[in-house]
């Protein structure tokens, strides 16, 4: 008898209410392994056989009868649906084939009248973003108490595996794919290493935690007493307070709003959790930039808005400049309670800019900034493997603007010198016609008074900005105050010269050719949040898509995400601009979730637009038709 017909009369072919077969009450017999695995192999069963719904109990005993079996067994586990005494079901969306390779995934549903969540937290869909987002850093609170994610490392005779865990979020808000609601249930996706000695199965190791730690950690996450309703509540009434006040900003003519009393400074440069002590200096608005928006929950809070134009931060050094800048970035996202950035709001599109030496550009137009090049390259539709500094800016930029994109962020310490400011002695020294660059400088106000385009720039010694700007902000001890005025005075003493310069280009729009992306159908891997490992047919080394100079990417499931985009796009027709295949993109987003590229994906997040496009635009072998 094979494997398969051993399982379908064991659980699938009882009468009603009870299991097909009994377990042998002798403990230690176990069939022949050889004979067993070679059943499996030959039986059709693995292939036709279509989803069973059975219970906790029945998933126990199937582990148990399992152990010792040679590691493949695992594989029946796969399209049964396992009740979890009528509270809620647990499925095996993955199992994996061996020890060693990537864990399985499980699919917990809990229909969300069996949680102890009220029911005002799922009222609407941005609440469930929220309500999803608690769920999973509770269970990830539970799982660390019961050290479920702990992995055994043993020899080849011992014990291996065994870890249970679901995706760690950061400190922002975003929809994920670990924990989500949706058709009035609640779904957690964890990944487990089926445990094993050597290549076999450890079967009352894995019925321990499938069945009892799995029920454990659903029960403390989601069913247990309900004493810390006020706890979600506030959780999913903060985070609509913030997507509301981003929604104002348009309307309120506010590219930025930093809320009084907000906690900037971090923890520690790798750490993203507020800085604590007596030493912190809670944000207060100046007086004169003093803004009062409405929550609708909260009810009125007040800050300082940053309207649209040419803002300068400026300052002494370790004054809180940088750090100022690094909030407004991160403003895209919403905040948990308590990390002290919460109603610290941007707007959506805003996007941080930096100088990246040796990235890839391809058929870019850059003439807006760089032009008459030696040997007369042509930077109207500029291609580069090994761009500079300079290149790397103006590139980002109109492929910024290629989207249509209306807020940018530059640090000058992050920046290319000589694309951002050309002095009077250098100018005196370098005759234009001898410079190709159009620093910055000169194309920020264009940038906005022509296209709309406001930038957010801190700058420590480049004075010629303060003729172009709207407002100036100074940063004197973690204190903001603002110096517009002082800033103007200052300016038209002694005025900056700047050259007569043809008006901007608007930005072109790209096609890319969709089968230049082929590679992403072959073995990919995402080892990090800055970087996707391909490998190039006919090659056996790993390229690398390096998005490291995209600092708004907060979580590696975003990465894996825009990986499964690019796997998705490599198989499409094309035909469509960069920004038509964007704005499609979204809407699917929005319509189906992130399940539109991949279905039953436990470590997916959802990135900007901004991001999978620069993705796309700094992949190597990117094509345009």
């Amino acid at each position: 008898m094979g494997r398969g017909e051993y399982y379908k009369n064991k659980y699938g072919r009882g009468g009603r209410g009870g299991r097909g077969g009994q377990r042998s009450n002798n403990s230690n017999s176990q069939p022949n392994i050889r004979d067993e695995e070679q059943d499996w192999a030959d039986n059709s069963y693995h292939n036709k056989r279509v989803s069973k719904s059975s219970t906790r109990e029945q998933l126990r005993n199937m582990l148990l009868d399992m152990d010792r079996k040679p590691y493949n067994f695992y594989k029946d586990l796969y399209g049964y649906t396992f009740d979890f005494d009528r509270v809620f079901s647990l499925k095996f969306d993955h199992v994996q084939g061996d020890p060693y390779a990537s864990p399985s995934r499980l699919c917990v549903n809990l229909p969300l009248q069996h949680s102890r969540f009220p029911e005002s937290s799922w009222a609407n869909k941005t609440r469930t973003i929220a309500l999803a987002d608690y769920v999973c850093r509770t269970t990830v609170a539970v799982i660390s108490e019961l050290k479920a994610d702990h992995k055994t490392r043993g020899s080849w005779h011992e014990g291996k595996g065994g870890e249970l865990r679901i995706e760690h979020p950061s400190q922002n808000i975003i929809l994920r794919t670990s924990v989500e609601v949706q058709n009035g249930s609640i779904l957690l996706r964890f990944c487990v290493g089926l445990p094993a000695k050597g290549r076999s199965i450890c079967g009352h190791w894995a019925a321990e935690i499938c069945s009892t730690t799995v029920h454990q950690i659903v029960t403390r996450a989601c069913c247990g007493d309900p004493t810390d309703k006020s706890k979600v509540e506030s959780w999913v009434k903060s985070y609509e307070d913030q997507e509301s006040l981003r929604a104002q900003l348009d309307k309120a003519q506010l590219v930025a709003f930093v809320p009084d009393g907000a906690i900037l400074p971090r923890a520690a440069g790798h750490i993203d959790t507020p800085l604590g002590g007596k030493c912190v200096v809670p944000f207060q608005s100046p007086p004169s930039l003093k803004t009062t928006l409405q929550c609708p929950n909260k009810g009125s809070i007040t800050g300082m808005g940053i309207k649209p134009g040419v803002t300068l931060i400026a300052g002494g050094g370790f004054h809180g400049k940088t750090t100022l800048l690094s909030a407004l970035k991160l403003g895209v996202y919403s905040k948990i309670p308590g990390d002290g950035r919460e109603y610290l709001v941007t707007t959506p599109s805003a996007t941080k800019i930096r100088a990246e030496d040796g990235r890839q550009i391809t058929g870019v137009d850059i003439s807006n900034f760089i032009n008459n090049l030696p040997q007369n390259k042509d930077t109207t539709k500029f291609y580069s493997c090994d761009a500079s500094g300079s290149t790397s800016q103006a590139a980002a930029i109109m492929e910024y603007l290629e989207l249509g994109g209306k807020c940018l962020m530059i640090d000058e310490d992050t920046a290319a010198t000589n694309f951002m400011i050309r002095d009077d002695k250098i100018q005196m020294l370098l005759s234009a016609d001898k410079e190709p660059i159009k620093p910055y400088l000169y194309r920020a106000r264009e940038l906005y008074d022509r296209l709309g385009v406001s930038s957010i720039l801190v700058v420590g010694g480049a004075g010629d900005y303060l003729d172009i700007a709207d407002t100036v902000l100074l940063l004197d001890n973690y204190k903001v105050v603002d110096v517009t005025d002082r800033a103007k005075e200052i300016a038209s003493s002694r005025p900056a010269h700047f050259p007569s310069l043809p008006l901007m280009v608007s930005p072109k729009s790209r096609t890319p050719d969709l089968g230049s992306l082929s590679p992403f159908r072959e073995k990919t891997k995402v080892p990090d949040k800055t970087s996707i490992s391909y490998t190039m047919r006919g090659e056996e080394n790993f390229s690398v898509l390096d998005l490291s100079a995209l600092e708004q990417l907060v979580e590696i499931g975003q990465t894996r995400f825009i990986n499964e985009v690019l796997q998705k796009l490599s198989s499409q027709k094309g035909g469509q601009t960069l920004k038509e295949l964007m704005e499609e993109l979204s809407s699917e987003i929005d319509k189906h979730g992130l399940g539109c590229v991949k279905d039953n994906s436990n470590w997916l997040c959802r990135p900007r637009l901004h991001e999978i496009a620069a993705a796309i635009n700094r992949y190597r072998h990117l094509a345009l038709r």
